[in-house]
């Protein structure tokens, strides 16, 4: 399997990253649809790369109620780094869809390379870089979940799809009871504010596709 399609890899040759493959021994785990990927452990044990596939992350408190808080698409990193530092919750990430994920130990990647070599400074970098983009996103959820209403709500998430996919139509990430739970809103209301909103001329929409009209 080739990986220098995958942005944790970015700028390493194929060599590199043969080489950096052979010092780190990750595992490949293949998932089915609803699966559980990992339950994210209280020590820094591994970073993923979701392969292929698509998959969640929601956290658990203390009183069994689970919160979505990410969604994952080829290429994406998780794993404990990642994970808020209260120790009320529990981290999972689950199988959208069958799905590959490389699992690589921490220490591989952070301990003190034998060889020394160059690639994992690139490395140490790039992972810099995507936790970077994981903070900017996380301030860009807490933006739309920070708005009053469902509509606006909703207006904030399908401005972001628009921008990220450079297109008035476009998939969610998510189902729409997903969505509801993203945006911590109650699906029934979510449902009615697109029934609203197609009524308005302000979308088309038929499932996870949606259409912005203006």
């Amino acid at each position: 399997m080739t990986l220098d399609h995958v942005q944790l890899f970015e700028g390493i040759s194929d060599e590199s990253i043969d080489a950096m493959i052979h010092c780190f021994k990750p595992e490949y785990r293949k998932f089915r649809k609803g699966d559980t990927v990992v339950v994210f452990s209280p020590e820094l044990e591994y970073l993923c790369v979701l392969l292929t596939g698509r998959a969640h992350l929601y956290c658990v408190d203390s009183e069994g109620e689970d919160t979505l808080l990410e969604h994952y698409g080829p290429n994406d990193i998780f794993g404990e780094v990642f994970a808020l530092p209260y120790g009320g919750l529990g981290y999972v990430v689950e199988a959208d869809s069958d799905c590959e994920v490389m699992f690589i130990k921490f220490s591989s990647i952070y301990g003190r390379c034998s060889k020394a070599c160059e690639h994992h400074t690139v490395l140490t970098s790039n992972l810099f870089n995507l936790s970077a983009k994981k903070a900017q996103m996380l301030a860009l959820r807490i933006n739309m979940i920070s708005k009053k209403t469902v509509r606006q709500k909703l207006q904030s998430y399908f401005e972001y799809m628009r921008e990220k996919t450079g297109s008035d139509s476009f998939e969610t990430e998510m189902s729409l009871s997903q969505l509801a739970t993203y945006l911590c809103v109650d699906r029934t209301s979510l449902m009615r504010e697109l029934r609203l909103m197609r009524e308005e001329g302000l979308i088309e929409n038929t499932g996870r596709k949606v259409i912005m009209l203006e």
